[in-house]
């Protein structure tokens, strides 16, 4: 039997976050284990800071560093990638997870579908800096919510994953 894998970044203040709530809701509704990207430092939750910090290691091409174990991709044949639009694309720790299992040889010809959290702006270049980031994987276009309408995210995040699986 196939499995899914949701593996997520829950952004600056996780427990409250759109991007959680629709990880956690894709993976019940798909019968997919969760995964979470914490952190070793969590970001600030004071919107301007949190976004300095994430400036700041976009700038350097920061990895940093996230709360092991992670989980092994070999018994799943899909990934799907949770994270929020930060600074016009992935997050930092996504990218730490994926430099992970890509050294570990787990992202060759893995099906990864990525789902992208905004504030209105799209998802600009996560999709296309993972793609370059990662050619290894089978990276899906993916889709983008609007993380200010929770309410309308999940049905649409849910109508969204009964069409990848």
């Amino acid at each position: 039997m196939e499995k899914t894998l949701v593996v997520y970044f829950g952004g600056q203040n996780p427990s409250q976050s759109t991007m959680t709530k629709v990880a956690k809701e894709i993976a019940e509704m798909t019968g997919a284990d969760l995964f979470e990207i914490k952190p070793v430092h969590p970001y600030s939750k004071k919107e301007e800071d949190c976004v300095n910090e994430a400036l700041r290691e976009l700038d350097s091409n920061a990895r940093p560093g996230i709360v092991e174990p992670l989980p092994d991709l070999a018994g799943y044949s899909t990934v799907i990638l949770g994270f929020p639009n930060w600074c016009g694309t992935a997050p930092m720790p996504v990218f730490t997870f994926l430099d992970a299992k890509q050294k570990n040889g787990e992202l060759a010809g893995k099906r990864v579908v990525p789902f992208v959290i905004n504030a209105g702006s799209g998802p600009q270049n996560c999709i296309t800096d993972l793609k370059a980031s990662y050619p290894e994987a089978a990276l899906d276009e993916g889709s983008s919510f609007i993380s200010g309408k929770y309410d309308s995210a999940i049905p649409l995040a849910l109508e969204w994953a009964q069409t990848i699986m």
